[in-house]
């Protein structure tokens, strides 16, 4: 067989290429696809509401209310102080069908991957306080909050085998060879959407509040991908044969940006309180920079490498509009029992990755975007319920809550079978809280399960997520 080195390194990468495109299998690998199927949570944070399955809603009414319903802070009376930190333990598998179009007939092969990681962050820091304008009373809020934990772990191994045809410098087919490589495969994304939230609550009339808070994003994702690819028998000239070893390594850095805002409503009842928060659609931008790095040897010596660099990649992810109500059922001064419900309308939104852009002087520059079409990938609408309860208890050494919650939560990345037929992927949620309470600190926590089966095409997604929060609250 005689094939160059160059032509060698082309096979091997092209054999590589689906495997760097988990999330957006539905695009023609001929496009180049800077987007991944993220999470787009936009809640709230904060141990009392994830311990309570964070149907907050109708709740709100404690230093993280701003992420959820503003309206809710309105009955805060003092200067408060508060932390949240959390961390997450992603766990689960994974599993691909691959085609093998190398033999007489095509088969599919089963890839089976690992799942698993650990990391931690600030979750919230939060301010409130009361404030009067013209005599008018509102309670002022401004937060930190993650919105949205994003990660994946890929690793796996597999031999591929391609069957080629042989031509000699004229063109003409002399003969058939096949290439060999053993692929070793280690991808792991890590990172998180978050937001700066100002905003205020002020009562209405009688029990009626009505909040307002604008929404800053921002954070980051890091994606790091290392391919190891080896053949033996791989032809180096016409009289001799050697080992290769191809390393890939990839690196993606992304941060998001966009803003949007929060008009909340909450309704205080005798027994009953209930609170409509409506979030406004937006345009998230996610800019990446890519660094990919290519080593060729054979026989342990370096026969080429190449280094790209790619910057300025922008991807916009259009964000619809978002629609909460919930309601509370104060069954007595200790015991309280939530229920929310909330609609994302997804499937009419677009992703847009812009493919060009030209510098004008003086005036603005001219972009082309590519705007992803159904066929190459659609979000699912989202109806989420959520349901939670607590229970404050009164001892000698303080109040100890006991909080629980369970949640169906659908997720915009839909379930994509083989022939391409979608569907809405769920994830199902569980959650238990406790903590401590005295006349001026509060410490909580909460622990959050949730499992995911999702189907992407050809690959298969089996996550199990663990994730602990811990607040601490100082009232002054």
């Amino acid at each position: 067989m005689k094939l160059s080195l160059q032509k060698i390194l082309l096979i091997l990468t092209l054999l590589l290429m689906p495997s760097f495109s988990a999330k957006a299998q539905d695009v023609s690998l001929g496009e180049i696809i800077r987007f991944e199927g993220f999470n787009f949570g936009f809640t709230g944070n904060g141990a009392r509401a994830r311990g309570m399955g964070n149907a907050f809603l109708a709740v709100s009414d404690d230093i993280t209310g701003v992420g959820w319903n503003p309206a809710g802070i309105y009955k805060i009376e003092s200067p408060i102080l508060g932390f949240s930190f959390g961390s997450l333990r992603p766990r689960g598998s994974s599993s691909s069908d691959r085609l093998d179009l190398s033999g007489v007939s095509p088969t599919f092969e089963r890839i089976s991957r690992n799942h698993a990681g650990t990391f931690g962050s600030l979750n919230s820091a939060n301010l409130v306080a009361p404030i009067r304008i013209k005599g008018h009373p509102f309670v002022a809020s401004a937060s930190y909050t993650r919105v949205s934990n994003e990660y994946e772990f890929s690793n796996f191994e597999f031999d591929q085998i391609q069957i080629f045809s042989i031509f000699n410098e004229v063109g003409v087919l002399i003969d058939q060879d096949t290439v060999i490589a053993s692929i070793g495969f280690i991808s792991e994304l890590e990172g998180g959407i978050n937001a700066v939230n100002f905003g205020f609550g002020t009562r209405l009339s009688g029990n009626l509040a009505l909040g307002i808070s604008l929404n800053i994003y921002g954070g980051a994702v890091q994606r790091h991908t290392n391919v190891l690819v080896t053949g033996d028998d791989v032809p180096v000239n016409n009289f001799q044969n050697g080992f290769s070893e191809t390393s890939i390594s990839s690196a993606d850095s992304s941060g998001f940006g966009g803003f949007n805002f929060t008009i909340g409503f909450k309704h205080d009842g005798e027994k009953f309180d209930a609170g409509l928060v409506i979030k406004t659609p937006f345009s998230l931008s996610q800019k990446s920079l890519n660094f990919t790095s290519v080593v060729l040897k054979v026989n342990d010596v370096v026969r080429f490498t190449d280094t790209t660099i790619t910057i300025d990649l922008l991807t916009k992810y259009e964000i619809p509009v978002i629609v909460g109500f919930g309601i509370g059922y104060n069954v007595s001064e200790s015991w309280l029992l939530a229920l929310d419900a909330e609609y994302r309308h997804f499937s009419t939104q677009q992703i847009k990755i812009r493919q060009s852009i030209t510098l004008v002087p003086g005036a603005d520059n001219i972009e082309e975007f590519l705007i992803l079409s159904e066929q190459q990938w659609q979000w699912s609408n989202v109806f989420i319920l959520r349901a939670g309860t607590e229970y404050l208890n009164e001892t000698g050494i303080g109040t100890i809550p006991f909080r629980a919650g369970i949640g169906y939560v659908p997720v915009p990345t839909p379930d994509t079978d083989i022939n391409g037929v979608r569907t809405t992927a769920v994830s199902y949620e569980f959650s238990l809280g406790t903590g401590i309470h005295w006349e001026q600190i509060k410490l909580d926590l909460a622990y959050n399960y949730s499992t995911l089966k999702l189907d992407l095409g050809s690959v298969t997604e089996n996550n199990k997520n663990h994730f602990l929060t811990a607040s601490f609250t100082g009232y002054f």
